[in-house]
């Protein structure tokens, strides 16, 4: 916007012409319109100084970002993905089960090929149950058994049936002798009236004490492999709102612990 300056002359002729009160109207008039663009240019001036500040910080942002992500990227090549026995590894550190030399000490052995899950894989074949679901997690191997194929609704007695039907496990269980397991029972979020003494705690604990005595008592299964536990209704799989879904959840899990020598994948 151009600034514009009416000469005095032009001023002095005009005015002989204007009624002095139309005059000091228009002269006011112009100063207050030269005042506004005085204002309208600082803000100008401050918006795009401002602008230009926001502009070249956005420019360093961009910058630091860049430099993070080279950075990253050179980890991830210097670093290759975490095999399964690298994963259970650093559970058992995090856990402080390991110190942080004897870490670096099973690492250096080369847990790369983790000989022990192939194994195990095998004994699944060739053990392998009907009706069982059997699948490796973070390092962990997780042995899902349906609890209806086990007991009957509200009770933790198990059937001759399934006595047998854990004889598969047992072998399997045999089959690796150095591997420690917990026996956990979980149920659905549905209270039962069998007993006022009874709850879903109750229930989970003691199917998971049925199964590790059979293994015990029947199977041979050393006991000091075993830890039996009760989760209740608090760790579904599935959703408890619908009838496939409670049925999912009542399960016992049987979770397969490999033990540091096998990590260190020696040769016996």
């Amino acid at each position: 916007m151009k600034k514009y300056t009416i000469p005095f002359t032009v001023i002095f002729a005009i005015a002989s012409c204007i009624p002095p009160g139309k005059l000091s109207e228009s002269l006011d008039a112009n100063t207050l319109l030269n005042k506004k663009y005085d204002t309208l240019k600082n803000k100008l001036t401050d918006t795009v100084a401002s602008f230009s500040a926001s502009l070249n910080s956005l420019k360093g942002n961009i910058n630091n970002l860049k430099d993070s992500v080279s950075y990253y990227r050179g980890l991830v090549a210097a670093n290759p993905a975490q095999s399964q026995g690298d994963v259970f590894l650093n559970q058992m550190f995090g856990y402080s089960l390991l110190s942080t030399s004897e870490l670096a000490g099973i690492k250096a052995a080369n847990t790369s090929n983790n000989a022990w899950l192939e194994s195990f894989k095998a004994d699944v074949k060739k053990y392998s149950v009907t009706d069982v679901d059997i699948k490796l997690n973070k390092g962990y191997v997780f042995v899902d058994i349906p609890s209806n194929i086990l007991f009957t609704t509200g009770s933790a007695t198990l059937s001759s049936k399934s006595i047998e039907k854990l004889g598969g496990i047992a072998r399997l269980l045999e089959a690796q002798p150095n591997l420690n397991f917990l026996i956990e029972g979980h149920t659905d979020n549905r209270a039962f009236s069998n007993s006022s003494n009874n709850d879903n705690w109750n229930l989970s604990v003691n199917r998971a004490a049925a199964v590790a005595k059979i293994l015990q008592n029947k199977y041979k299964i050393d006991p000091k492999r075993m830890i039996a536990a009760g989760r209740s209704e608090y760790m579904p799989m599935d959703d408890n709102n619908t009838k496939a879904g409670r049925s999912n959840n009542r399960r016992i899990r049987i979770v397969l612990m490999p033990s540091v020598k096998q990590l260190m994948n020696l040769n016996n």
